[in-house]
């Protein structure tokens, strides 16, 4: 019986946990079957199905694609992952759903293996939302609810301590630090939580955690056995974790401090250089609760996701191995019998199996391999086929947009470990690994908004809510066409207008304190008015922060209205989760706001899932820079005729801003 080589990746998202299986197919790099040398102008492989690789199926290809999903082999558990303003994770939840979806995608392989062909799984990997933070005692077991961290704070208390120390910072040195970490000031990021969990938490709670980890490498510390092994995090991970640690710095970071073998955080992770501070962790112990702990101690080690550390090349071993038969105290490891599939290799792994680059891939695919967690917003990006920024494609230059439960747009750009790229005030800046950082916006809400619009209007019949939707597309269709014909500001005349900061600011603004409002209602307002607003209100903000990107990129404003725009000024707006995949009236309203066509890639269904496959396949071996060629099975064109009406949307959205602004508190 032949045998396939599997990738498994898992996505835990803040409104799901997902794993999914994918076929790995190594390829020689200078075959012509490669995907970054397929014509992207030829769609003839393109599954319109939203499975597999666009290559599948072309006759021009001679070999496999490098990676290809299997349609029917994945699981998917939808739960509430993150408490809304605490941003506490149900991380026993998390975990518990975890297994389980490794456990029916392993049962659904075994059951392939017998009709077919034996399927051998050479490699794990992971996406989180980011951040996360989960204090664990000293056997690495989570400690409660209560000592977590994440992206969803917006705790009054958290909110207070940011304000607070923004008030001892001058703006000069705000903007100079905020361009050596990527990351403003604000109650999304782990620093201002640390103050408030051990100044405010119960000392006998405090006293427990004993090092500070995240939901992958809990995982990964479970399945190699668990006990007091020390296991490291990413740098995609870390990123949005310490990065606001430098704000406290005005020196920069000295050359001899970096992560080294054993468990240093030894302070802030500079974008960069990927090497942290002790400064900065000895201005975080200026706290006394803090300081009594020595928080360098409570912090993990810095890698690449792969195990590796950029600074200085070494590999994290147990990562290399696969799950053990045996834990570290001697006993039976219970994921050893559990899961044969992810079993690893037995003795020393030989430094010929630590280097990705040299190491022969047939015999690095003999046993399971285990990687840390990367962002999900780096894994979307890789899975939506916009991580070559600024290689050159057909199609133009791609930023990737996405809608869950939050919302985010955001472009990919190569950037080896000591050279540097300005960040845009408004946006975030962090590492995906060593070659490459993200850089773009996110909201809080996206889709949640909608979600709230739904419950607040009792739209909870999925009838009742598809004829609202409906209502508002006829309505926006209606009002394109008048608009077509007079294009005066009058339109916008008793419009509802929605800010929507549900959970506080992030991108563009940053305001923690920020809170949604509703202006413009009146007797006559309609259920399909509001929910076209909150529509509107989330589509001008993503809108915003792709026009900081646009500047990033260097591209000229200007609308797609003919076939005559350059290649080289061209953006393409690639969509993925379900908010988008699903709705075309949204998707059609934000190429109407931002003048850029949209476009849906067939092989990005579950594209976060996508991109973790793609970013462990490509480990493995070298591969070109270049962009892969899209599969596109829906797009949307902008229509310029309405163009006014979205400029006069978007004011009538800052004036709003302005006005209320001043009752945020900060």
């Amino acid at each position: 019986m032949s045998s396939t080589s599997i990738l498994l990746a898992i996505d835990a998202g803040s409104s799901s946990i997902r794993c999914k299986a994918y076929e790995f197919h190594p390829c020689p790099q200078n075959d012509e079957s490669h995907p970054s040398s397929a014509d992207p102008n030829d769609d003839v492989g393109c599954n319109r199905n939203g499975g597999g690789s666009s290559m599948e199926n072309n006759p021009k290809c001679k070999s496999m694609p490098l990676l290809q999903a299997i349609d029917d082999i994945h699981h998917a558990v939808p739960m509430t992952c993150v408490l809304p303003n605490t941003g506490h994770i149900r991380i026993h939840a998390v975990l518990t759903a975890i297994d389980e979806c490794i456990d029916n995608v392993l049962r659904l392989l075994r059951r392939s293996s017998l009709e077919n062909t034996a399927c051998r799984v050479v490699a794990v990997g992971f996406s989180t939302f980011v951040m996360n933070l989960i204090g664990v005692d000293d056997m690495g077991e989570p400690v409660g609810e209560s000592a977590t961290l994440s992206y969803a704070c917006n705790r009054s208390d958290v909110v207070e301590q940011c304000l607070r120390w923004k008030e001892n910072l001058i703006s000069e040195t705000l903007e100079e630090l905020y361009q050596r970490t990527g990351a403003p000031l604000h109650s999304a990021y782990a620093l201002p939580q640390l103050c408030a969990f051990y100044e405010l938490e119960p000392e006998s709670l405090c006293e427990r955690v004993h090092r500070w980890q995240t939901i992958s490498s809990i995982c990964v510390h479970r399945w190699m056995g668990g006990g007091k092994i020390d296991m490291p995090i990413s740098y995609s991970e870390a990123r949005k974790i310490l990065c606001i640690l430098n704000l406290f710095l005005d020196v920069p970071a000295s050359p001899d401090v970096h992560a080294t073998k054993t468990p240093s955080w030894t302070g802030m992770l500079n974008f960069q250089t990927c090497s942290w501070d002790e400064t900065a962790i000895q201005l975080l112990e200026s706290c006394d609760k803090i300081r009594a702990r020595n928080i360098m101690n409570l912090l993990p080690e810095l890698v690449d996701f792969d195990g590796t550390n950029a600074v200085n090349g070494d590999t994290t071993p147990l990562l290399c191995r696969g799950i053990p038969q045996y834990c570290c105290d001697g006993k039976r490891n219970p994921y050893w019998d559990r899961w044969p599939e992810l079993r690893g290799k037995d003795g020393d792994v030989n430094e010929e199996e630590k280097s990705n680059n040299t190491a022969n891939v047939n015999e690095v695919l003999q046993h399971c391999r285990l990687f840390l967690g990367i962002g999900d917003g780096a894994a979307a990006n890789l899975g939506s086929k916009c991580d070559s920024y600024p290689y050159s494609t057909d199609d133009g230059r791609r930023i990737a947009v996405t809608v869950g439960t939050s919302a985010a747009a955001r472009v990919c750009i190569p950037l080896s470990i000591g050279e540097t790229v300005s960040v845009p005030r408004g946006l975030f800046c962090y590492r995906v690994d060593k070659n490459r950082v993200l850089i773009g916006g996110a909201l809080t809400d996206g889709g949640s908004v909608v979600e709230w619009a739904r419950t607040l209007l009792n739209l909870l019949s999925q009838e009742a809510f598809d004829s609202v939707l409906e209502q508002v597309s006829e309505h926006y269709a209606n009002n394109a066409k008048s608009l077509s014909i007079d294009s005066s500001p009058s339109h916008r005349s008793g419009a509802v207008t929605v800010i929507p900061f549900l959970s506080g600011e992030r991108s563009t603004g940053f305001r923690g304190s920020a809170t949604a409002c509703i202006s413009g209602i009146t007797r006559e307002t309609t259920p399909s008015d509001i929910l076209y607003a909150c529509l509107e209100g989330v589509t001008i903000r993503l809108a915003a922060v792709i026009d900081l990107i646009r500047k990033v990129c260097g591209v000229q404003q200007h609308r797609e209205t003919s076939g005559d725009n350059q290649l080289n000024t061209k953006m393409l707006l690639v969509v993925s989760g379900n908010a988008l995949e699903r709705n075309s009236l949204w998707r059609q309203m934000i190429a109407d706001c931002t003048g850029w066509s949209v476009v849906v890639d067939g092989d990005s269904n579950e594209g976060t899932c996508r991109g973790v496959a793609m970013l462990i396949a490509r480990s493995f071996q070298t591969y070109e820079q270049g962009g892969e060629p899209l599969c596109i099975v829906k797009e949307s064109l902008p229509n310029a005729e309405i163009e006014s009406r979205w400029s006069c949307a978007a004011l009538d959205q800052e004036n709003l801003i302005n006005a209320v602004s001043n009752t945020w508190n900060g």
